[in-house]
């Protein structure tokens, strides 16, 4: 079939082939890479049995997209026809995963009720229990041989001994154990029944390797590779937004300064390669001085932008794994130059004509300011845990830094804005208030794209006044009655308060201000749990966790066991349920004062 100069011819491979041609050093006359615009492996392992169990049954599953590049084998002339794999990776690399360990897709489903019935009757265990284990067993034992060789264990004497020692626990060593395992491997039925079930294992196995795979070759200009791929990727598994730019911005391409970004990038790049696959771009720059001279897509950029940032603050961003494309990079480099996201296909066009190592420069300068605005809040970490929590979401965090971003840089030439350090003062007390406004307010969740472009249009965070003393009271009475007063006459009365939820975060603004230094703190109860809990009798509810009942102690002072925000005023005379509640409806008050106080700078003075 062809159209407009392209051909498709469609063929059939044996699964075999299809695995040896996508290996670094294919046997056959066929070698098939991987493009760069290639997305991600998602297919997990119970996505990855389906289709193994598909082509078992023999169901039809799908075909393989490819593109011959007939340019790169004149080029080599090794007498290998040369391909790019369009689509279908994720169905590959389930294939080379049953093939590179194919005990390990045996599963519960494929056991016959004949031969657990027999071999319980065998072992004595004809319980539904009995039969359960039995099965489990035999799983496990498939599943921990390498391979279906007799010479490495796949006999049926090794099943038996197996099923004795785990069912019935009978030492190696022992009679009971060495005269049942005679008579079991003397027993023809038996060694029937076990030895038929290793030969359809195997025979399976085999089947699948000659199992044929629909293979669609399509010739034509490179050029239209990205469309085709964009095309096709449009439907299907659901994976990030962004990855649909990998196809789309494959053409618009610029070095790279930053090495950090390059290393993301290519560790991206090394995820596919560790799963046996060959990339085009490995075999185009194999060592770090090419990788360096290389241009990259926008699209590579931006990935290795979201990883780069994500690694340098961790207090900001959550680091996302090697191969998975963080969406930092992509929604902080489109609020910044101006665009609602939805608008991200332009971005491009937007960027033209600016410096990429500039406009870099610009958004890790933004992004640096507002970490220096909230490090003081946020740097404490609680003892034993290895990073201090996020509590916000990645679009709020993103709103702040774009912010930043044109509040101090001109969209045309970067430049900086003649007012930015009168700007810079107001924007600084501002962000440490809208932070924790809209953290206890709510504000973000569930919000999407067009509260980000809003934000950052309006220039909220600079522009709008921050709340005044009043309007924090109520603020934090409002916070206070959702999630503290619930939880006091809650039923769950012994839930622990997650390190990342807003009380912490309030509990910081307040306590950083007192241990300006506190690198680490303890989370200690003002009234210990055990007295709490010594007092509550049957069908009481008490809730231990309340904020008016929570105090940080740093971990590096030496009044450590004291807390200053509670003194013995507060403590009720008599211990019971109703003055619990007063206590820490006072302390409540106290520590609302405290807040107030602490940040009074930073907080407009009521009307």
């Amino acid at each position: 079939m062809s159209g407009y100069g392209n051909t498709v011819d469609i063929q059939i491979w044996l699964v075999g082939k299809l695995i040896d041609a996508t290996s670094p050093n294919p046997q056959g006359s066929n070698k098939v890479t991987i493009p760069e615009f290639q997305r991600r492996l998602v297919w997990n392992k119970a996505k990855q049995s389906l289709l193994i169990d598909s082509i078992r049954k023999g169901y039809p599953f799908g075909s393989i997209l490819l593109f011959e590049d007939i340019k790169k084998g004149q080029e080599l002339r090794d007498g290998k026809t040369y391909y790019n794999l369009i689509d279908g990776l994720q169905r590959t690399q389930a294939l080379r995963s049953y093939i590179n360990n194919q005990n390990g897709f045996f599963s519960k489903a494929e056991l016959g009720d004949e031969l657990i019935e027999l071999i319980a009757q065998k072992l004595n265990r004809k319980t539904e229990a009995g039969k359960d284990r039995i099965a489990q067993e035999i799983v496990k034992w498939v599943q921990h041989n390498k391979g279906f060789d007799a010479r490495t264990g796949w006999r049926t004497d090794g099943l038996i001994r197996h099923l004795i020692f785990e069912i019935l626990n009978y030492s190696h060593e022992s009679i009971l154990f060495k005269d049942l395992y005679l008579q079991l491997t003397m027993d023809e039925e038996l060694t029937y029944y076990l030895g038929s079930f290793l030969d359809s294992v195997s025979n399976e196995s085999r089947a699948i390797l000659d199992a044929e795979v629909p293979v669609i070759v399509f010739t034509g200009p490179s050029s239209e590779l990205p469309r085709v791929f964009e095309l096709l990727n449009s439907k299907g598994t659901a994976l990030s937004r962004y990855e649909i730019f990998a196809a789309q911005w494959i053409d618009n391409r610029q070095r790279i300064a930053n090495p950090e970004i390059i290393e993301a990038i290519w560790k991206k790049y090394e995820a596919l390669e560790e799963e046996g696959f060959t990339l085009d771009v490995a075999e185009e720059a194999p060592d770090k001085e090419t990788r360096r001279q290389r241009e990259y897509t926008l699209f590579d950029y931006l990935f290795g932008l979201g990883q780069f940032l994500s690694d340098k603050f961790p207090r900001l961003f959550k680091l996302a794994k090697d191969d998975q494309p963080s969406s930092v990079g992509f929604n902080l480099m489109t609020a910044c130059v101006g665009l609602h996201v939805s608008q991200m296909a332009d971005l491009p066009q937007k960027i033209r004509g600016l410096d990429l190592t500039t406009l870099e420069g610009c958004i890790l300068d933004s992004t640096r300011f507002v970490d220096n605005v909230l490090k003081p809040i946020l740097s404490a970490k609680q003892y034993g845990r290895k990073a201090a929590p996020i509590y916000h979401s990645e679009l709020m965090i993103v709103s702040l830094i774009a912010t930043a971003f044109q509040v101090r840089f001109g969209l045309a030439d970067l430049s900086d804005n003649p007012n930015w350090r009168a700007d810079r003062r107001k924007l600084k007390k501002n962000l440490a208030m809208f932070y924790l406004h809209d953290i206890l307010h709510d504000d973000w969740r569930g919000s999407g794209d067009s509260k980000l472009y809003e934000t950052v249009k309006s220039l909220r965070y600079l522009v709008a006044s921050p709340p005044n003393e009043k309007r924090w009271n109520e603020i934090l009475d409002d916070w206070h009655y959702r999630n503290q007063l619930e939880l006091l006459h809650g039923k769950d009365t012994k839930r622990h308060i997650r390190d990342s939820r807003s009380e912490y975060l309030l509990l910081k603004y307040i306590y950083s201000q007192k241990y300006s230094d506190m690198k680490v703190y303890e989370v200690e109860h003002i009234i210990p749990v055990k007295e709490l809990q010594a007092l509550m009798s049957s069908g009481e509810e008490w809730h231990l966790n309340v904020i008016g009942n929570l105090a940080l102690i740093a971990k590096d002072k030496s009044s450590q066991q004291s807390d200053q925000l509670c003194p013995a005023n507060l403590f009720p005379m008599e211990l019971n349920q109703n003055s619990y509640e007063d206590f820490v409806m006072n302390r409540w008050e106290r520590l609302k004062a405290e807040f107030i106080g602490a940040w009074r700078d930073h907080i407009p003075p009521s009307d």
